[in-house]
């Protein structure tokens, strides 16, 4: 077999699942009571879509930000709180109709999202947002901003991000690098 995979065992799973993650690695997930020689058959049954995969992974473009891990999320926690803190704290005044609503603030170890708000009005920003140009930072701060009023991705929403982030497409555009 050209690649190496890890077989997990849940409880809350039912059937078989493969992921292949952005690092590369394969994981089968199964329930607890499937043999393990029955996902073994099902991963060969497989090879070509698993390989098909990986392949596709190496040939993206690194994310320049991919190496950091939890020792990282610890020591630039407070440092991203305090950054992401300050510019929402900035762009409210610009956004006052719906920018009080803020329950809280928190900064998560999040692999595949940036920021997110929640119906509950709960922002949270990945703590990698320290590592980023300061407009880049920005265009994430305003984005989950204005998801306050608008929890959606119409013109509607980018009308609001844009009287902040004008240029909010090329900063979309630019944020994948990372």
């Amino acid at each position: 077999m050209p690649f190496s995979y890890t077989i997990k065992s849940r409880k809350s799973a039912r059937g078989i699942r493969i992921s292949v993650q952005a690092d590369g690695s394969v994981v089968v997930t199964k329930s607890l009571h499937m043999a393990r020689i029955f996902a073994e058959a099902y991963v060969k049954s497989k090879m070509d879509w698993i390989t098909e995969q990986i392949k596709k992974i190496e040939k993206r473009p690194k994310k320049i930000l991919a190496h950091y891990n939890v020792r990282d999320y610890k020591e630039n926690k407070e440092h991203a709180y305090v950054l992401v803190h300050d510019r929402v704290k900035y762009f409210k005044q610009f956004y006052t109709e719906f920018s009080g609503q803020i329950k809280s603030i928190n900064i998560r170890n999040q692999k595949t999202r940036w920021g997110s708000c929640s119906k509950d009005k709960k922002l949270s920003f990945n703590y990698k947002i320290v590592f980023l140009p300061p407009e880049l930072c920005d265009y994430i701060v305003v984005h989950e901003l204005c998801h306050m009023k608008e929890m959606n991705h119409k013109k509607c929403f980018w009308d609001l991000v844009a009287l902040q982030i004008p240029d909010h497409k090329n900063k979309r555009l630019e944020i994948k690098k990372y």
